[in-house]
């Protein structure tokens, strides 16, 4: 009854098309539409109300069938220039240029000044094309021109077809505008076209490598007030284009898009923020110290330096590295053992937009980051080696709910890498059960799939060798008297080909054990448990002097006294941030600092 139905209601549609093609839209009533399909003309009244009910049905018919003509061409595609090139295709095809669907086509647009929902239906039509085109395009163009490229080819599409019908003589099939249209997209996204304002990433590291280690002398002989001024609108273009570089690094990266956008971009805006601040401020040349005794500071600045990040937040690590060092005048090669560095090279292009030399900085990853780092940095031997593992404690007064949620879904500053496998968990005895079972209920929560995805908490793993060492380790651990409460086990999605593991959470984790100590990046919790603050800070202090501490306690104060006593060198206390070393500087390599005490004769 249902395809009875439907096919009637395509009928009457069909009869529309062809009457108001035949003698136009204020001639075509419902009487003669009625007489050309054969049925009464109470017939329209059951199925579509009145005239404009009918009318509004067309259009959306004929907007459905375009937009499912252009996915049909779309899944057919085998590469992204062809994706792009499907909307015209379809927009502009033999089809579209028959007489009587232009006769119709026209008529609506001639309408949508004097009707809502024929303004609604072509709104959808207009976002759903321009929606396809940005898909395509995402790949071909830089983000900061891929709005633009949009809009230009969807109104190429549209004009064109006008043009196309302002006279019989003129129509044609749409060969000609879909030449146009495939001229002008070849154009915006080929070499030297509009989408391409910006330097490629190997044309900028031939820039780079031009300069044969000596640095770029125009970014190097810059003021310092120049310097600070183009980091300044260096951090205001990534704080516009945050969620283009935050998918990026998660197509990089595969960490989830909410995460990295929430989290690691607005670290990468106060990078550059903190080097224009340091670049604009004048260094003095002498500071007096008696009245007849004053201390003078030289500085030699590196000309070039060659920086390996880690592949698992290698954006932030390269604003961390690549900021302070443009802020002294130097340039930087960042090199990156990921695969790609698409996030990195588009930082790279926002640096120049915002007036940062072209040869003052350059990308590089995989095998090509492997290359540069043994020619320019052969000394950096393990220059991929991954940020040390941080620690968090929970004390037996903690706010347990908190600090699970906090641990799992919180901004977990203290994490120096941002897997939940870089961060151990020391608990007091008293809150063991109670913190485990929490974290039980709330990793089951997370959700796993397309890390470009927003709704996505876990993404996959780099690839299947790291799925099975994160496989091994839990197996191990749980041979050694760990115990498994959740996960543990692969996860398929989509077509099984993403490397998948379900949030997994250990108990009684000895910090000794290899899922402790390995650098696994993956979604797996482990928790500790200590007899009380005597023993957590013991076995903390064997971290080192660079621990980085997160601890959960009611009273600050002793959370504070807690982190100092196991030599946190930085401690978050409750999530917020108390340093316990206030004086210490960050050393990032670019500067020699020598001081000299000069007295006066």
């Amino acid at each position: 009854m249902r395809s009875f139905e439907a096919e009637r209601r395509r009928h009457l549609i069909e009869a529309t098309i062809e009457t108001v093609g035949d003698v136009g839209f204020k001639a075509a009533s419902l009487g003669e539409i009625a007489r050309r399909a054969g049925v009464s003309p109470g017939l329209f009244a059951h199925y579509f109300g009145d005239k404009d009910g009918l009318l509004e049905a067309t259009l959306r018919f004929m907007a459905t069938r375009l937009a499912r003509a252009t996915a049909t061409r779309m899944r057919a595609a085998r590469s992204p220039i062809e994706r792009v090139l499907a909307v015209p295709e379809s927009t502009l095809a033999p089809e579209e240029f028959d007489r009587r669907t232009s006769a119709v086509w026209l008529a609506f647009w001639g309408q949508i000044m004097h009707s809502e929902p024929y303004r609604r239906v072509q709104a959808i039509y207009l976002r759903r094309m321009r929606s396809n085109l940005r898909h395509a395009l995402r790949e071909l163009v830089p983000p900061h021109r891929l709005e633009l490229t949009v809009s230009t080819i969807a109104a190429t599409i549209d004009g064109l077809w006008l043009q196309s019908h302002a006279s019989l003589e003129t129509r044609g099939d749409g060969a000609e505008a879909r030449a146009a249209v495939r001229e002008l997209v070849m154009w915006l996204i080929g070499p030297g076209g509009g989408a391409q304002a910006s330097p490629s990433a190997p044309t900028a590291r031939r820039a780079w490598a031009a300069t044969n280690g000596r640095g770029s002398p125009i970014w190097r002989a810059a003021e310092r007030l120049e310097r600070a001024e183009a980091l300044r609108r260096a951090a205001e273009l990534v704080r516009r284009e945050r969620r283009a570089l935050a998918r990026f690094e998660a197509r990089d990266t595969l960490r989830p898009l909410a995460d990295i956008e929430a989290h690691d971009l607005p670290l990468v805006v106060r990078a550059l923020e903190r080097a224009a601040e340091r670049a604009g401020e004048p260094q003095p040349e002498r500071v007096r110290l008696g009245s007849r005794c004053y201390g003078v500071e030289l500085r030699d600045t590196a000309v070039a330096v060659a920086a390996g990040v880690h592949w698992s937040a290698a954006l932030l690590s390269a604003s961390r590295v690549a900021a302070p060092a443009l802020a002294a005048g130097s340039s930087i090669l960042i090199c990156s053992a990921a695969r790609k560095a698409r996030a990195i090279d588009r930082l790279g292009e926002i640096l120049v937009e915002a007036g940062v030399a072209a040869d003052a900085f350059a990308a590089a990853a995989g095998e090509d980051a492997e290359r540069a780092m043994r020619i320019h940095a052969p000394e950096l031997a393990g220059w991929e080696r991954p940020p040390p593992k941080s620690a968090v404690f929970v004390a037996e007064d903690a706010d347990v709910p908190a600090a699970a949620v906090a641990l799992l879904r919180g901004p977990r500053a203290w994490a120096r890498g941002r897997a939940l496998s870089e961060t151990i968990v020391f608990v007091a005895s008293p809150a063991r059960r109670a913190l485990v079972e929490r974290l039980r209920i709330e990793i089951r929560s997370l959700e796993l799939g397309d890390p470009t995805d927003p709704a996505c908490d876990v993404g996959p793993l780099p690839d299947r060798e790291a799925l099975d060492r994160a496989l091994s380790a839990i197996a191990e651990a749980g041979r050694v008297g760990a115990a498994l409460k959740a996960g543990g086990r692969t996860h398929e999605f989509g077509r099984g080909r993403a490397c998948h593991l379900r949030p997994t959470l250990l108990d009684a984790v000895d910090e000794t054990m290899a899922v402790a100590q390995a650098p696994l990046f993956a979604p797996i919790v482990s928790v500790c448990e200590v007899a009380d603050e005597t023993q957590a800070a013991a076995r903390l202090r064997a971290f080192g002097p660079k621990l980085s501490l997160g601890v959960f306690a009611m009273e600050a104060g002793r959370a504070l006294r807690f982190a100092a006593d196991a030599g946190a060198s930085v401690s978050w206390i409750n999530g917020g941030a108390a340093h316990t070393d206030w004086g210490a500087r960050d050393v990032d390599g670019f500067e020699t600092v020598r001081r000299a005490i000069v007295s006066e004769a």
